[in-house]
């Protein structure tokens, strides 16, 4: 395992809004807090990392006492961060790292109520909905279940959509300073739709591109999780937007044919959809349409709703139009720190047919 160390980016940003710190007059020795991010690889330059430091104030318990002050927010690189002038007392360290969005950069970074500068921790929030516009990854697979197959053919690579995210209690004593590595978590998930050999599902030989479409609607999902976690790794979400579609036009396989103009066989290239989401029971459907009709099937089956999870890659495999349902499989990765080698999910946890 390896470790990466990187300078900090940016200066201590402190949050507006909360006044009368009732600084005494003498002060024990301020301290110092030192952390470092283990990763395995080097880390994604095009991600933004973010430190926010809670404490809590007494004069700020007779307005909520829930109240959870930002001490200060530090923007920095991934690798390491150091925070000073810390006073020797109890403090709460969130870290997180989020995709760097075009159009969005820090502005992925929200709170409760946008715009009112709240200085309560318990108000900050992270915007997942610039993840849902950047759009889905969709490919054409020989194998979906072989991460490192040579043969898929990406139609649109999968944006990046992960979560990363660590919150740990301190206390700091007078003069010393606190040294540590800390390893984050993924706190989003992925669905993967394997749709299979479109051609033999929906008997629609020789189409070209353009010709069929594949939609996934996806209802009540979450679009905003909270920075806090109450110290058990608990994710919070909120604000769940009505619905949400992503479109993909697969590929046509290639038609083998004899002398005679006559189907003999197929390439057996899957066409597979990746769409990163929040935590979520999900509702909604896969609507493909081709030269022929069509056809809606829902993300349902017999036995219940799929589940996206943490960490965790939820997999729909079309079952066939005479069937009409599809296989739900929950397969994690091996590791779950940031930023492993080949950002692969793996590990069969489970298996559910429903």
């Amino acid at each position: 395992m390896k470790t990466y160390l990187y300078p900090l980016l940016a200066g201590l940003l402190c949050l507006a809004g909360c006044t009368g710190d009732n600084t005494p007059m003498e002060q024990p020795e301020e301290t110092a807090a030192t952390f470092r991010i283990d990763t395995r690889g080097e880390i994604d330059p095009d991600r933004l990392a973010r430190l926010y430091i809670g404490e809590r104030k007494p004069e700020h318990f007779t307005e909520d006492p829930t109240h959870l002050h930002v001490n200060r927010i530090v923007d920095f690189e991934d690798g390491e961060v150091t925070v000073t002038g810390l006073k020797p007392q109890w403090y709460k360290f969130a870290f997180v790292s989020v995709p760097r969005i075009e159009g969005t950069h820090t502005d992925i970074f929200t709170e409760t109520t946008p715009g009112k500068g709240s200085c309560d921790l318990n108000d900050q929030m992270i915007d997942y909905k610039p993840v849902f516009l950047q759009g889905v990854g969709s490919y054409m697979m020989e194998n979906p279940k072989e991460e490192n197959n040579t043969s898929n053919i990406p139609i649109h690579s999968t944006p990046d959509g992960d979560i990363f995210r660590k919150v740990i209690n301190r206390w700091t004593e007078s003069g010393k300073t606190v040294s540590e590595s800390v390893e984050m978590n993924r706190l989003n998930g992925q669905l993967v739709i394997n749709m299979g050999v479109l051609e033999d599902q929906f008997d629609c030989d020789g189409f070209t591109q353009g010709k069929v479409t594949v939609t996934v609607t996806v209802n009540d999902l979450p679009t905003r999780l909270y920075i806090t976690d109450n110290d058990v790794d608990e994710i919070k979400t909120a604000d769940n937007y009505n619905s949400m579609s992503w479109q993909t036009q697969p590929q046509p396989n290639e038609i083998i044919r004899n002398e005679e103009g006559n189907k003999v066989d197929v390439e057996k290239k899957h066409h597979v959809i990746y769409i990163n989401l929040l935590p979520a029971t999900l509702s909604g459907s896969v609507t493909v349409t081709t030269p022929n009709g069509t056809f809606t099937y829902p993300l349902q089956g017999a036995t219940g709703q799929p589940v996206i999870k943490p960490n965790t890659r939820t997999w729909l495999t079309f079952n066939g139009v005479a069937d009409g349902q599809f296989t739900v499989q929950y397969a994690g990765y091996e590791e779950t720190q940031i930023d492993v080698d080949d950002d692969a999910w793996d590990g069969w946890q489970e298996q559910i047919i429903i």
